[in-house]
């Protein structure tokens, strides 16, 4: 149900959105982690005080042909979380569209206001990229010992993204039942498994969202 909606209106304005201001900051940070990198780098070539000697530059190379690999892995892994938390923003009419074609008789309750909005996406975004900092070493070697890294990252982060749709979403509808840990989890971690697909990445926010909406609104009935 959630794919056949990607052509509404109401999922368009989000998506772009949303996408556009994650690929804005991101176009913003990628020089700054850039240059983070090169100085820690120039620091770690300074403390090995070699000189202008071949294998010193070969390990300048090999750390610059390293940094820019870790760098675009961080941006991969990250895009899902920072597009979800600029969704958190326009969610309301994915929220209701989907409302609207699949449960019309479902009541819910008015949408958050703005400064609350934008101050929940602010503390997913701050937590998810602590969250992803802290394992990207785990993740990074255990890319070399499948299936380790993928496991850690996509339990990882469908804990993180379970948890911010159900924040997001269910405030919407007119129960106190939340969904349990375990079960949040598995829908999170499935989010968190669209975010690894190229193309299909991009518009995994919006396919979420809809998704949820839906589930939350079918125990509602």
């Amino acid at each position: 149900m959630a794919f056949g909606q990607l052509n509404d209106k109401c999922f368009l304005k989000p998506l772009l959105y949303s996408l556009g201001l994650s690929l804005l900051a991101t176009l913003i940070a990628l020089p700054l982690i850039y240059l983070g990198f090169e100085w820690l780098n120039q620091a770690f070539l300074t403390w090995l005080a070699g000189g202008d000697s071949w294998w010193m530059n070969t390990i300048e190379w090999s750390l610059r042909v390293l940094g820019v690999l870790i760098i675009f892995a961080i941006i991969f892994f990250a895009f899902g979380s920072v597009q979800t938390a600029f969704l958190g923003l326009f969610l309301d009419d994915v929220v209701t569209a989907t409302r609207d074609k699949n449960h019309p008789t479902i009541q819910l309750d008015a949408p958050p206001p703005l400064s609350k909005s934008s101050w929940a996406s602010a503390q997913f975004l701050t937590l998810s990229l602590s969250v992803n900092a802290l394992i990207l070493p785990i993740v990074l070697i255990g890319w070399f010992l499948p299936p380790i890294g993928l496991i850690v990252q996509l339990i990882a982060n469908g804990y993180l993204f379970g948890k911010e749709y159900e924040e997001i979403i269910a405030v919407r509808f007119q129960t106190e039942n939340r969904l349990d840990p375990l079960k949040r989890t598995i829908f999170g971690t499935a989010t968190a498994a669209l975010f690894l697909v190229p193309v299909l990445n991009f518009v995994a926010p919006v396919i979420s969202a809809a998704a949820f909406t839906n589930y939350i609104a079918s125990r509602n009935k």
